[in-house]
């Protein structure tokens, strides 16, 4: 098997295949097995063409392991094994003795999730990241359950036998997060290596963004503990999630911190975590300003990696360097991702900084100041506001004390002193070969990781947490971390086979793939007729290879 490209003259679209060639007498022909997708520029054509050829390396790997060097003996007798022997859930029975009056319903069940995301998560390979059969299956049934309708664990259970027949104990459910805890090493190199099998191997670029998981709790024991909350959940012990994608948004890794860790340290940590897995020297990091720190930017420097980090400038620089800065003379003009903006580059403590102005940045700053004063004036007009402003850090900055103590006025220095950095943002690095178009096209791609955790914790429900054991909290984020996964490497080959597609329309595309189970009301048999087969449902089965059989067939329990 090999990659071929077809091109249409006069068109930008290329088609990549997977082939075959076969001899047919003294010719040979090609078949196509399998159609990746439409690229329509350079970047697309690539990233189809490593998944060609990393559906061809599984399918070469799985011809050999079903092969064998040693031919079966024709004389060789099979030993039954002991016990009852395994029921055939549906033995053939023949379609002319069907009369409708002697069927009932007897279920409905959902088919989409389990022969997609199911297919996909076996092609992956993480059915093998527990030990033991029964462990594994349960564990499938709990991501794709977390993908398509994320819940308690005990509503979990029941959903999975009422809507798609798999029937597990909740207690076997309780000790599943149990066994998962202690295999968080491989889970999380399980999905590093999915990921890098969809890049060829490379990880380029390395998007890494810090949130908080907050509980339905004030109890605290070391992990769940007070911090700084990102979902304004002050009230609620929490814990940190450091997480790293690609610029796909394909998982990297992730690291799980108390939640009373600052944000700007948990940098440090999950680079020594990575160093053994991933080849730092190629690694461009990308984060956002609350990850600029000496130490960090030191330590990612000593890794051998670049990084692109957004710099604070009012804290940052001295007088005259924001003198230098916000002075409008050497700024050029530049194209970033199709957006104009002014860029000017420094030399800052021997590092590149990159300082940009956009008009459209401009603005929104002015407005979210504005409606910050619109606020503020209302609350200066009734009688002692200080009791109503002194825990609001947005507005403390913007006001002063005068005259008699108590007396709160708003301070038009400092307003002033704000508006004039308005649409200005910069970056530091250390690469200092790259355009500067480049880099700032590369910090872009952060939008990439905060899309992860909207999916995380809107999609998924990650949070709140329920549990209060330590383990069974990491289980939890482990086994949230290993659906995001999956739901990423389905989102992503989707987009590159057909069209992009959302998590929730891939979910009810999903849905809307069932079938309906009639029972024999004397012999048992059973009919499973396949539901209507949407557009939609064939585009995401035409994605991923999938054939579903859309006739009824009739079977004997």
């Amino acid at each position: 098997m090999f990659v071929r490209v077809k091109t249409t003259p006069n068109s930008p679209r290329r088609s990549v295949q997977v082939v075959e060639s076969m001899r047919d007498g003294v010719r040979v022909k090609q078949k196509i097995v399998r159609y990746m997708g439409i690229a329509l520029d350079d970047g697309e054509e690539a990233k189809l063409k490593a998944m060609a050829q990393e559906y061809i390396q599984r399918s070469e790997a799985e011809q050999l392991s079903q092969s064998s060097l040693f031919e079966t003996q024709p004389q060789q007798v099979k030993l039954r094994k002991r016990g009852r022997p395994k029921r055939s859930d549906f033995p053939e029975v023949p379609v002319d003795k069907v009369r409708l009056v002697d069927w009932v319903e007897e279920s409905r069940r959902i088919e989409g999730p389990e022969e997609v995301l199911g297919g996909l998560y076996d092609y992956l390979g993480f059915h093998r990241i527990l030990p033991g059969k029964h462990a594994n299956a349960l564990l499938r049934d709990l991501v794709i359950a977390r993908i398509m309708e994320p819940s308690s664990k005990r509503r979990t259970q029941r959903q999975l036998f009422e809507r798609m027949g798999r029937h597990h104990h909740l207690d076997a459910v309780y000790r599943l997060l149990d066994k998962v805890e202690e295999h968080l090493p491989q889970l999380k190199q399980r999905v590093l290596q999915s990921t890098a099998s969809l890049t060829q191997g490379r990880v380029d670029l390395l998007l890494f963004d810090v949130t908080t998981l907050y509980f339905e709790s004030v109890e605290t024991d070391g992990l769940r503990e007070f911090g700084y909350s990102k979902d304004q959940k002050y009230h609620c012990t929490q814990v940190v999630l450091a997480l790293a994608t690609n610029e796909d948004g394909l998982p990297i890794g992730y690291e799980l911190f108390p939640g009373n860790t600052a944000e700007v340290s948990t940098l440090l940590a999950s680079i020594d975590t990575w160093r053994q897995q991933l080849a730092m020297d190629r690694i461009t990091f990308v984060a956002d300003r609350a990850l600029c720190a000496r130490k960090n930017l030191a330590a990612l420097e000593t890794s051998g990696a670049h990084y692109v980090v957004a710099m604070p400038l009012r804290r940052s620089l001295k007088a005259a360097e924001a003198a230098q800065v916000r002075e409008a003379k050497d700024y050029t003009l530049c194209s970033v991702d199709n957006h104009l903006m002014w860029v000017r580059e420094f030399d800052h403590e021997g590092k590149r900084l990159i300082v940009t102005y956009s008009s459209t940045r401009a603005r929104k700053d002015a407005a979210d100041r504005q409606a910050i004063l619109d606020r503020l004036d209302k609350l200066l007009s009734v009688p002692d506001p200080s009791k109503r402003l002194i825990k609001n850090k947005g507005y403390l900055k913007y006001i002063e004390t005068k005259g008699k103590p108590g007396v709160i006025v708003l301070n038009e220095a400092k307003v002033a002193q704000e508006a004039a950095w308005d649409g200005l943002h910069a970056i530091i690095t250390n690469d200092f070969e790259t355009p500067a178009a480049d880099l700032l096209a590369r910090y872009r791609r952060l939008w990439v990781i905060e899309e992860s955790f909207r999916i995380n914790k809107h999609n998924l429900a990650v949070r709140p947490i329920y549990h209060f054991k330590p383990e069974r909290i990491k289980a939890h984020i482990g086994l949230c971390f290993l659906a995001f996964a999956l739901l990423r490497q389905a989102l992503q080959r989707i987009r590159l086979a057909q069209k992009a597609i959302s998590p929730n329309d891939l979910r009810d595309t999903l849905m809307s793939v069932q079938a309906t189970i009639f029972r024999h009301k004397s012999n048992g048999a059973r009919f499973h007729t396949p539901s209507r087969f949407t557009h939609a449902a064939a585009c995401v089965y035409r994605a991923f290879g999938i054939k579903r059989c859309l006739d009824s067939t009739v079977f004997r329990s």
